[in-house]
């Protein structure tokens, strides 16, 4: 295996922190913290490269808030300046470690996201149905149990090792590895946890391609599905990733959202139910955007959020919608997105 060395010069170089930087404002141009930044782009620029040459830098304390919908998470994210270092290694280090990814898993990385994985699944299905034809077919769905919370450090970090020997590009990422105290964790919202996660996770990934030879498989952060027309050989199959879950990386199999079902049903991935010739949307996804709409209705009410705003959010939401069959559905749901604003003063 090829290890890549001399990469630390290119991290610190100042074009490619200046890169970064325009890479991180992205959308938030009016942020107070990039404002702040703003005023002496060149001048902190250079601040920060001196600081990653001279091996004074040291990152920042995390900042945190929690979302509740689908599902209560705490957010994690760095000050500015770390977000700028660390998206300068990202630019250097994500395209060594992308190459050696299997083209079938689809989070955090170019050219793919949920709609390329939500296809090629129904991909998956039409070409098991083709390769078993009469014979019923299932899907084996897993889910890590609280993946990112139990990343484990050590493992991580020999990862990054196996392909990677420039002493200070490695000491720059132990750096942000262990600026999260907790360990087993990796924050979620960060640059560096989204191309970590899909590091450890290339482990399984290549151990079900390669050693359990599925081909029928793919994976979208810690959610991966195998298709297959023998309900027992699915049964194998989860018992071994569980075996290597537990024995390399410290994982858990959440048992809620590991399942071995027909495929005749829908397979539920990504936010839509994937069939062989059409792909409705998650109900729970309908009841998600009903109660953001009666949230924004309130909100615009009250004078807390502007229309343009609400507008995104619809739109953000209409693009991920319009990939499925679901026209009478949209249309039910945007029937009831009426917006009134209240007379001030008016309760």
């Amino acid at each position: 295996m090829k290890r890549y060395n001399n990469l630390y010069a290119r991290i610190c170089d100042v074009n490619n922190l200046e890169t970064a930087y325009k890479y991180v404002r992205l959308g938030k141009r009016y942020d107070k913290e990039v404002l702040r930044f703003g005023y002496n782009t060149l001048g902190n620029i250079i601040n920060i490269h001196n600081e990653l040459a001279w091996k004074a830098y040291k990152v920042g304390a995390y900042r945190e808030f929690t979302i509740m919908d689908p599902k209560e998470r705490l957010i994690q994210y760095l000050p500015l300046r770390d977000r700028v270092v660390q998206q300068s290694l990202h630019q250097v280090i994500e395209p060594i470690f992308d190459k050696g990814f299997i083209d079938d898993s689809f989070a955090c990385r170019k050219g793919k996201g949920t709609h390329r994985a939500m296809r090629r699944l129904q991909y998956f299905l039409n070409a098991a149905q083709q390769k078993w034809p009469g014979e019923e077919i299932y899907f084996l769905h897993c889910d890590i149990r609280k993946y990112f919370p139990h990343i484990d450090h050590e493992i991580l970090y020999g990862e990054f090792q196996r392909k990677i020997k420039c002493l200070d590009t490695l000491r720059l990422i132990r750096a942000y590895i262990d600026s999260y105290l907790r360990n087993p964790g990796m924050p979620i919202g960060t640059l560096l946890s989204q191309l970590s996660a899909n590091i450890y996770m290339n482990i399984v990934d290549q151990f079900v391609k390669h050693d359990l030879r599925e081909h029928y498989y793919l994976r979208y952060m810690d959610n991966f599905i195998t298709i297959h027309h023998d309900k027992k050989h699915l049964q194998h199959v989860k018992e071994e990733i569980r075996g290597l879950l537990e024995n390399r990386l410290r994982l858990e199999l959440n048992p809620k959202g590991t399942v071995i079902g027909k495929a005749n049903g829908g397979i539920e991935f990504v936010g839509y139910k994937v069939f062989v010739d059409h792909v409705k949307i998650k109900r729970q996804s309908i009841k998600r955007m009903k109660r953001r709409l009666k949230v924004m209705q309130a909100m615009y009410r009250g004078h807390r959020i502007a229309l343009n705003e609400i507008t995104q959010r619809i739109r953000s939401w209409l693009g991920h919608r319009c990939h499925a069959d679901a026209r009478a559905i949209v249309q039910n749901v945007l029937s009831r997105a009426v917006f009134v604003r209240a007379e001030k003063g008016e309760k």
